[in-house]
């Protein structure tokens, strides 16, 4: 330690002389200090406390020595694991510092700021935060700038500690933006400003806030650390900022780009061929969106490049650090002709790092002996620690691959190792990828593990996997789900009545969706109202009506509302957790399905609707997404939700998917029929018999065709003909009721026409895929459609098919993809102008709203660019205007107040304002 006592005079009643006395305190003091340094922090408390007592005798519990003794027993006690005990010290000696030196005495300062370290040590981040901030602003207003940066970095890292890192991110701003301005860019602590930015604002998904008005700082943070040589990180930020440029601004904005040419640039500086040649794709498709295709110079030299990318990012390489490696080859010692298993690396590592060696439990274990399932289980528990699976690993003599091993790789995605013992500790091996069942050989590079060490993974948040324990609960018919551990955040409730929350999986139309479980570990989604629209009686009473009227609903095919209770503060209800992909998942993964298979499933949803409206229940938003699939039938979610949006939104009259809509829907009736539901039945018939949607791709087309009764039946079994086009009669009142669609479809003895219907192997796979993965993975399969569901819903990796996508249904296109393709024809649709009637201009932007909400989610920019355009073509109307100032509030607080359709709405309603009389 530093020795800050100091001589006295006099005599201590031992006869010592003052300075012997101060010199044996010295010895002890550097003797505990070894102790505490050398790994032994108790023993160094010990030391200490007994030096205390004797300066507190001699030379006194005033002197100098004395407190700075006690100074350091306050350390040691805090490093020996007595966080609590180190606050308590460090509290009694600032206050005696105080008393005895004064409070700016350099002593007393450096006791407060060990004493609000401790604070957070000690578990209470929050108030070393205080602290920090009480010490940064009276060392500003000294003039003290260093002193005052440090202690704004102390307060940004427990910041982050407490889990506030858009505070963190906040102060990590302002300490680099003060120092460049008052220390320079050279500056040692201008450096440390801008790597604690770097660093947080690097792992941060976007920035520290939302919208246009936080972008740039994204943006600056990305040059950082593509400055700082951290390539990789800046190539994924710069993705981020792709994304969030093309939420906000559009997919062929300027903007967005920019970030797609920043991106491409730090990807080839990486060497990352493979993730280049994906950066280029990109670039391209977004020339292409802004009419700057093929012709153009700039796409040719660009397209040119990205082929010859691609053509040496074919030469796969296969990176395996020399720990691992090593580790492998005595696996492979150890069992040379048995022994298999996976090859994994770090999250965001680029190399293998991890070895998890795999037995099917047998005498004799094989691959292949290991059921798909398992090894999804296996693949599970790898991410679950962390890792990614990139390879299987199989040790034989033989290093050639068998047709077995093929077909597993090739299903699961992942590269094929052959390692072969050689003996004195050799071993050969050779990998191989497989595309379409052949072979194709890949290079192996072993890494020096210092050189390449991997980031450390991200901490798990709300929308991470969720942990699992071991047990499993079955519930009834629904297929069990293995019991969940919370992973909710300090934000969420803790429990709506018994049911415990896990943690929040997204935000519907009208209230965020918890995944939930009861004390017996039945999993249940539920589903709240928000507390805007809780605080407005008649929302909240016609809210209260829906629910009651779906919890009356029971019935083999429904998923129905199991509790609820509307009367406290968050209204909510609760449904089963049902482990199943839905059928749009289904027709994504089976193409057209047979005619006995479209027949069993429409049986069972005509039946579902059948109970669904014997409870004065329609349900207006019948479609796949909404449907899921058991292996004994179909079962339909989110009946009365469509109701309930309406109620939160009076003014918006379409209710529903316009893909799957009714006529009398599109024309925004007031009120609407169980014969609606049939007509959406009708198109999902058509949908999963045809493999496509019966009325086009364009929403104007969908909308025009439905109305008109137009659809395009052309491969529609002849079996199925005579139902469909029944269920999709303009007129409601010529439609057949949906027992009359269950007794068509299922013609025979009445136990028949609850059989479960018959699947084909890829559906069946698929259903038993989704009961092996947490909860959290698949979701959205029970969320309602507008929540935003995570990008990744699969584990199987199936191998790229190519293909031209022109053709596909929007309903079948990954989320990316659906928001340039609806973007592209909102862009059209402005281009034609015209002299359309301000009515039907309306309804058609209210149209592609409604679209962008059901594909997108309320909250993409996309949706909400659109209903702030479709709010103010309704301005004049009654309640209009206030109606559109609510609208673009709400879009401001998405958006950020600067953004273009934000600023430029705001601008017109201040215009109509003045231009009222009055």
């Amino acid at each position: 330690m530093r020795w800050i006592g100091k001589r006295r005079n006099g005599t201590p009643e031992s006869g010592d002389p003052a300075a012997e006395v101060l010199a044996r305190l010295r010895e002890g003091s550097a003797s505990a200090e070894q102790d505490g340094r050398q790994g032994s922090p108790g023993k160094a408390v010990k030391r200490y406390r007994e030096l205390v007592v004797r300066a507190t005798s001699v030379p006194g519990p005033d002197d100098p020595a004395t407190l700075a003794l006690r100074h350091q027993l306050a350390h040691w006690t805090g490093e020996s694991g007595d966080a609590e005990g180190a606050v308590r010290l460090f509290a009694q000696l600032l206050s005696d510092r105080e008393r005895l030196q004064g409070s700016r005495h350099q002593d007393a300062g450096l006791a407060r700021h060990q004493l609000a370290h401790w604070y957070g040590r000690a578990g209470r981040a929050e108030e070393a935060v205080r602290r920090y901030e009480e010490m940064h602003r009276a060392a500003e207003q000294e003039g003290r700038t260093e002193a005052a940066l440090n202690l704004l970095c102390d307060m940004g890292h427990w910041q982050q500690q407490a889990g506030d890192n858009a505070a963190a991110l906040r102060t990590y701003t302002r300490m680099l933006k003060t120092a460049e301005d008052q220390l320079g860019g050279g500056h040692a602590l201008t450096g440390i400003a801008r790597q604690r930015y770097v660093e947080l604002a690097g792992g941060l998904p976007f920035g520290h806030e939302r919208g246009h008005d936080s972008l740039q700082d994204l943006v600056t943070a990305a040059a950082e650390v593509e400055r700082s040589g951290d390539l990789s990180r800046a190539s994924r930020m710069y993705g981020h900022i792709a994304e969030k440029c093309e939420q906000l601004y559009g997919a062929g904005s300027d903007r967005r780009l920019g970030a797609l040419v920043s991106q491409a640039k730090a990807a080839m500086r990486t060497e990352d061929l493979e993730e280049a040649v994906s950066c280029f794709g990109r670039v391209l498709a977004c020339m292409e969106l802004r009419g700057e295709g093929p012709g153009s110079p700039e796409y040719d030299t660009l397209s040119e490049q990205r082929d010859g990318l691609s053509r040496a990012a074919r030469e796969t390489t296969l990176h395996i650090g020399d720990a691992a490696g090593t580790l492998l080859a005595r696996q492979v010692e150890a069992a040379p002709a048995t022994a298999f298993g996976l090859l994994a690396g770090e999250n965001r590592a680029r190399h293998i790092t991890r070895i998890f060696p795999v037995s099917d439990g047998t005498g004799d274990p094989q691959p292949h002996k290991v059921s798909i399932e398992q090894w999804l289980g296996v693949i599970q528990r790898v991410a679950d620690q962390g890792c990614e699976a990139h390879a299987f690993y199989f040790a034989r003599a033989d290093r050639r691959p068998r047709p077995e091993e093929i077909a597993l790789c090739e299903r699961l995605g992942l590269l094929g190792v052959y390692v072969s013992n050689e003996g004195a500790g050799n071993v050969n091996v050779a990998a191989y990828s497989f595309r379409e069942g052949t072979p194709q050989a890949v290079s192996i590079v072993v890494v020096d593990e210092e050189q390449a060490a991997p980031e450390p993974a991200p901490a798990r948040g709300p929308g991470g996997a969720t942990a699992v324990h071991a047990e499993a609960e079955a519930l009834g018919e629904w297929r069990q789900v293995r019991r969940a551990t919370s992973a909710r955040t300090v934000e969420d409730p803790a429990a709506f009545g018994s049911y415990e929350v896990l943690e929040r999986v997204g935000e519907g139309g009208f209230g965020h969706v918890y995944l939930c479980q009861d004390p017996d570990g039945v999993m249940v989604a539920v589903k709240t109202l928000h507390a805007e629209y809780a605080a407005d009686s008649s929302i909240r009473e016609g809210f209260t009506h829906e629910v009651q009227a779906a919890r009356r609903v029971s019935g083999r095919f429904t998923v129905p509302v199991i509790a609820a209770d509307t009367s406290v503060d968050t209204p909510w209800m609760a449904v089963p957790f049902v482990a199943a992909p839905s059928l749009q998942e289904v027709a994504e993964r089976c193409g057209a399905l047979d005619t006995a298979t479209v027949r069993g499933i429409g049986a069972g949803i005509a039946n579902a609707l059948t109970a669904i409206h014997a409870e004065g229940i329609v349900h207006l938003d019948l479609k796949p997404a909404n449907v899921l699939l058991t292996e004994d039938g179909p079962r339909v979610i989110d009946f009365g939700i469509a109701q309930i949006e309406r109620l939160t939104e009076p003014r918006s009259g379409f209710a529903g998917t316009y893909a799957y809509a009714s006529p009398e829907q599109i024309r925004e009736h007031e009120q609407f029929t169980p014969a609606s539901d049939v007509f959406s039945l009708g198109t999902l018939l058509a949908r999963l018999a045809l493999g496509r949607l019966p009325w086009g791709r364009k929403v104007l087309a969908v909308m025009t065709n439905i109305c008109d009764g137009t659809p395009d039946m052309a491969g529609l079994p002849a079996e199925l003909e005579d139902v469909v086009r029944s269920c999709l009669q303009t007129d409601p009142a010529r439609r057949p009721t949906p027992a009359a669609v269950a007794a068509a479809l299922a013609a025979g003895p009445e136990a028949e026409r609850f059989a479960p219907p018959p699947l084909p192997a890829e559906a069946t796979t698929l259903i038993r895929e989704h009961a092996t993965l947490p909860a959290a993975r698949h979701f959205g399969t029970l969320v309602h459609t507008r929540v935003e569901r995570p990008d990744d819903t699969r584990v199987v990796a199936a191998p790229a098919t190519g293909g031209d996508t022109r053709d596909t249904p929007r309903e079948d296109r990954a989320p990316a993809t659906a928001a340039q393709d609806l973007e592209a024809q909102v862009l059209a649709w402005e281009r034609e102008g015209g002299t359309k009637p301000t009515e039907q201009v309306r309804r058609e932007c209210g149209a592609f709203a409604a679209e962008a909400r059901s594909r997108l989610g309320d909250d993409h920019p996309l949706a909400l660019r659109l209903k702030v355009s479709h709010a103010m073509l309704g301005y004049d109307g009654a309640g209009g205007t206030a109606y559109a100032e609510r609208v673009v509030d709400e879009a401001a607080v998405r958006l950020g107040d600067g953004h273009p359709t934000v600023r430029d709405a705001r601008a017109l309603l201040t215009a109509l304002r003045s231009a009222q009389p009055g």
